[in-house]
């Protein structure tokens, strides 16, 4: 990691905090840089079952780091970087994310939330994309996602438009299904979490997960198929028995699958 990024792992929860709070921990290398490399670390630690998503301070990620001026979006000359700048995106990792957006999410902050597979939002905060009233465009898949998560003519506004939300409208909208007081978005998402890591199955949140994302680019017919193959998968499995011996027994499931070990590629990437 590095200063403007950090990472903490406690009880199968790995927390990513954007560090810039005295920035409102606005997007630059350091960011987009660290995110990536945390996404990979929690991906592949067993320590980490859910992997939730924070800011320092006031805002959860105001957007771009604007202090180049007119340079932050005139770029000129050769152009090789991608819409989607991290070394991984949320929804190719194997673990849930819950983005705990604890105050304002602007453009790429937004984005960052919006790739997440699970929302809670700041009532006081500020959301929208805002690029085109910069002159840019929008970033982070967001003419793909935002239409399947909140329909046609609302992701049209918010991103043509470009117009700012408040917490109440953006849970109106669809841009989460939660939105609490900012002092309670970080315990209200570990919360969620923390029932996630004791309850579920690793390796089957893992499964859901890839079978979900996929799903949105996908025939009803293609994902029946390969539901149907990876439902048989899971029911050969340890995890399967255990859910069923732990509901009988009244406690917590002892879970032993591991998503870096137990892993089907085949099945779930090819």
């Amino acid at each position: 990691m590095n200063k403007d990024l950090t990472l903490e792992v406690n009880d199968g929860i790995g927390l990513i905090r954007f560090n810039r709070p005295e920035a409102l921990n606005t997007f630059n290398a350091a960011i987009q840089d660290g995110l990536g490399e945390a996404y990979r670390i929690c991906d592949e630690d067993d320590a980490v079952r859910v992997i939730v998503v924070t800011g320092a301070g006031k805002a959860f990620c105001a957007g771009a780091d604007l202090n180049a001026g007119g340079d932050t979006f005139g770029a000129k000359g050769e152009m090789d970087f991608s819409s989607c700048p991290l070394s991984i995106q949320a929804w190719d990792l194997r673990k849930p994310v819950i983005a705990a957006v604890n105050g304002h999410a602007l453009g790429v902050g937004l984005g960052i939330a919006m790739q997440a597979d699970i929302r809670v939002l700041a009532l006081e905060g500020k959301y929208g994309f805002l690029q085109n009233r910069r002159g840019a465009l929008v970033d982070f898949a967001m003419e793909h996602l935002l239409p399947r998560l909140i329909g046609f003519e609302r992701a049209f506004e918010l991103i043509v438009r470009a117009q700012k939300l408040t917490g109440a409208e953006a849970l109106e909208w669809g841009l989460a299904s939660r939105a609490v007081p900012a002092e309670e978005v970080l315990t209200c998402a570990l919360e969620i979490a923390g029932d996630m890591v004791v309850n579920c199955s690793p390796l089957v949140m893992g499964m859901h997960k890839r079978l979900l994302w996929r799903s949105l680019d996908m025939k009803r017919d293609d994902l029946v198929e390969w539901e149907t193959r990876v439902l048989h998968d899971t029911l050969s499995r340890p995890d399967a028995m255990e859910g069923g011996i732990a509901w009988i027994e009244k406690r917590s499931p002892r879970w032993t699958s591991s998503v870096p070990r137990d892993w089907p590629s085949d099945l779930m990437d090819g």
